[in-house]
């Protein structure tokens, strides 16, 4: 059987949970999402997901927090995570690399189905 890859959708928008969730989910993954900064450092730890879709964006906590507390944590530094956001500056794009995000995608430039291949593509 073929393994289940666990990923944790860290968002707040409840359309864009519904769209992605629900493609990611069709595609064979098993998706968790939590809405805010706080809830997303205790559900990286708990959960170990295989990857974090990581707004930035985001109520209590801001991504860029949550990124450099999850590449802080010995546990779960080597997690992969994505940026998912609609932030297009290029110092926002560098500041999310240097605080160790695997990937930035722009949310406009993704289809729930382009979405699902880019993961595909590096967890499959």
């Amino acid at each position: 059987m073929q393994k289940k890859y666990k990923i944790l959708l860290i968002e707040d928008e409840p359309e864009l949970i519904g769209l992605f969730s629900d493609a990611l989910r069709l595609a064979g993954f098993q998706v968790e999402v939590v809405e805010d900064g706080i809830q997303a450092c205790g559900a990286v730890k708990k959960l170990k997901p295989d990857l974090v879709l990581l707004d930035l964006i985001i109520p209590k906590k801001d991504g860029y927090e949550v990124l450099k507390e999850i590449k802080c944590d010995q546990t779960v530094k080597n997690t992969l995570v994505y940026v998912f956001s609609n932030l297009t500056q290029k110092t926002e794009i560098t500041r999310a690399f240097k605080l160790g995000a695997k990937e930035y995608l722009i949310k406009s430039d993704y289809t729930p189905s382009k979405l699902v291949a880019k993961i595909n593509q590096t967890l499959k």
